[in-house]
Formats: C-alpha cells, sequence, structure tokens
C-alpha cells in the first residue's frame, strides 16, 4: 500500500506476490533444504524473535526488513510498516483481507491465489494469504501472513518452490510462526515512499 496504509501488495522486481516487502529475494537455485531437529531462537533486539532449526539460516536485516530465514531454495523474511487507516477490531481485519486480495489480483492477474482466512499471529490478528506464481521466471507456492498490531503492520513472507513448499511448511515455516514474537514499535520503522506498496 501506499504510506501510510499498510495493506497493499508490495512489488518483487520479477512478480508481486502476497509479502509487503519493498523487493524480494531471487530464490537460490539450491533445492535442498535443511533438516528438522534441534532448534535455536532468533532475536532482533526490539523487533522481532522466533526458533527455528539450526540446520537453517536466520539472519537479521536492514528495515523494513527485520529477518529472513532460509534453506536451499526457500525462504521466509519478515517486514514491518506503520499503520493508520484501519483498526485491529475484526471489521477492519476483513477490510484489510479484502484490499490485499483485490490490489492482488489487479497488480498480478496470473498469481493464483488458494486460500485466504483471518488468523491468529503472536496474539494479535492477522490475514493469511496463500496462493502460487513465479519470482525471477521459477514457480514459487507462497505463504504470507499480515499482522496488525495497533500501530505496526508485520507481513510474515514465506516461499519455496511447489514440491519443496510443503517440507519447507513442516520444518521451519510453522515454526517460525508458532513462536514468532513481534514488538510494538520496532526501532527505525518508516512509511514506504510514495511508489512502493507493501503485500
Amino acid at each position: 500500500m501506499r504510506a501510510p496504509a499498510p495493506i497493499l501488495i508490495s512489488a518483487a522486481s520479477a512478480l508481486l506476490l502476497l509479502a509487503c516487502g519493498n523487493e524480494r529475494a531471487t530464490p537460490p537455485d539450491l533445492d535442498r533444504l535443511g533438516r528438522p531437529g534441534p532448534t535455536e531462537e532468533f532475536v532482533n533486539p526490539g523487533a522481532v524473535s522466533f526458533r527455528h532449526p539450526r540446520s537453517w539460516h536466520a539472519l537479521a536485516a536492514t528495515p523494513p526488513q527485520y529477518a529472513t530465514l532460509a534453506s536451499g531454495g526457500a525462504l521466509a523474511a519478515v517486514y514491518a510498516y506503520p499503520r493508520t487507516d484501519l483498526g485491529t477490531d475484526p471489521a477492519s481485519v476483513e477490510a484489510s483481507r479484502r484490499r490485499l486480495i483485490n490490489s492482488l489480483r489487479l497488480r498480478d492477474p496470473g498469481f493464483l491465489i488458494e486460500r485466504s482466512e483471518l488468523t491468529e499471529v503472536d496474539g494479535a490478528p492477522a490475514v493469511e494469504l496463500r496462493g502460487r506464481g513465479t519470482i525471477a521466471g521459477r514457480a514459487v507456492e507462497t505463504r504470507a501472513l499480515h499482522v496488525y498490531k495497533p500501530e505496526v503492520e508485520w507481513v510474515i513472507d514465506a516461499y519455496a518452490s511447489p514440491g519443496k513448499f510443503a517440507q519447507a511448511n513442516r520444518i521451519a515455516f510453522g515454526l517460525l510462526l508458532e513462536t514468532i514474537e513481534l514488538d510494538e514499535d520496532p526501532p527505525e520503522l518508516s512509511p514506504r515512499g510514495d511508489g512502493e506498496e507493501a503485500g
């Protein structure tokens, strides 16, 4: 969305998918995923924390991106943007869900939306969108969650190749979502530029 409304689909260099990041990293060519096993905690102080398998790589990033979790061609990224347009009540979150879907359909008609639903992440209302598209010419399956804190929209954008997505979701994406803690006021939070949109 255009600042300050944090509910539209963000730009990716090859495809505008479901995430709110300013741009998506190109998925690596590797398909081998880190195995399940012992986990550890990733912490970006004052912003976000979550648990992940030690076989996956978690890194802090430059705002508006605050974290990435990657293995092979699978990637999850965590973004945050200020929000002032809508509340966190059920009607407002449902309105956000409709606007996300409408924006995605306008910006990328070829993207297949497979499911959308209202849910909860870290005790806050959220919209989950799942679908399939391409990034840099590669087919991907995506799972994006828009989490609505009173003044911040957090976006968790996960994707992998269709043949690897279920495995990545089972090994790492699900664990991230179950354990993630999102701050109410992350550092360096700044609105998108006039030409940027969130997804």
